[in-house]
């Protein structure tokens, strides 16, 4: 008997379900954002062409022939501490901490970490944060500030004559234990904006000019300018105060030097002043200066360190 085999049927395996790929979208690479800037702005101003630029071979050579015959003794003490203002109306607390820095005046107080040491943000007027960023200091309020720090004597406008001027420019370039401040007027150098506060740090005796070296470097470059242009710069009448400007002596408290007591016998001639030599003032006893002056707002100081 034969059989037959019964054929099975064919199984077929399930097709595998198909899953959609979202296409891959390209991203563009990111662009850098530029940083915000003001609708008008500046970089630097063109320094009057009656004033040498310091870094200029012209300023370059006024500079050596100044240091050449003793008329830039405290210049390297200021250019190391040189101190450009951390606000466009910060010219007073920058010039005067400067100063300080470069007399080697101990603050008392921290400035970073556990370092001691003069900034312009860290020297507190009579004014608010707020106040001094939008106006500055005047005239007397620098005093007052820098009269808690160092011994200063204030000439203004013209309670100095223009011989006066010079022969305090010459005593201080000399010496590297006194500076000099000017608060002074842009204007009548030429120059843009209104009050500014800038140390000094020589002079040319046969150009007659003196250097400036300016806090606001952003603005303009340090800068040589005939004295007595200078001086007339200290004579507009300041609109907040009604008085004009000036200038300071500054040194150490410590300091057996009486500024007061400058004679006209300073006034030497060139020849004998090319030697780099430095006549001594009459000195006084020591805490003969307070440590701290009022500034018109009661009995007290309102200035200090914060």
């Amino acid at each position: 008997m034969s059989s037959s085999s019964a054929s099975l049927p064919t199984v077929e395996a399930a097709a595998s379900p198909t899953v959609a790929v979202a296409p891959s979208i390209p991203v563009a690479p990111s662009t850098p954002v530029a940083p915000s800037t003001p609708a008008l702005s500046y970089y630097r101003r063109e320094l009057p062409t009656d004033l040498v630029s310091f870094t200029s071979a012209a300023g370059r050579k006024l500079f050596k022939e100044s240091l050449n015959e003793g008329y830039a003794e405290g210049y390297f003490n200021l250019a190391g501490n040189f101190t450009v203002q951390s606000e466009p109306a910060y010219c007073g607390p920058s010039s005067l901490a400067m100063v300080l820095n470069a007399l080697e005046v101990d603050p008392g107080r921290t400035w970073k970490g556990v370092w001691r040491w003069y900034s312009d943000e860290l020297l507190e007027s009579c004014r608010t944060e707020s106040d001094l960023k939008a106006n500055g200091i005047t005239f007397d309020q620098f005093l007052c500030l820098a009269s808690s720090h160092a011994q200063v004597v204030a000439k203004r406008g013209a309670q100095a004559s223009r011989e006066e001027f010079l022969r305090d420019i010459m005593y201080v370039t000399q010496r590297d234990d006194v500076f000099m401040v000017l608060s002074f007027s842009r204007p009548v150098l030429g120059q843009t904006g209104d009050g500014h506060f800038s140390p000094i740090g020589a002079y040319h005796p046969e150009s007659r000019m003196a250097l400036v070296l300016d806090s606001a470097r952003y603005k303009y470059p340090s800068w040589f300018g005939d004295v007595d242009t200078l001086y007339d710069s200290l004579q507009p009448v300041d609109s907040e105060t009604g008085l004009p400007r000036g200038y300071f002596l500054i040194s150490r408290l410590d300091s057996r030097l009486d500024l007061n007591l400058l004679e006209s016998s300073l006034l030497a001639s060139n020849s004998s002043r090319s030697e780099g030599t430095a006549e001594n003032l009459t000195e006084r006893p020591s805490g003969a200066y307070p440590i701290k002056i009022s500034c018109g707002k009661g009995s007290s100081s309102c200035c200090s360190a914060k």
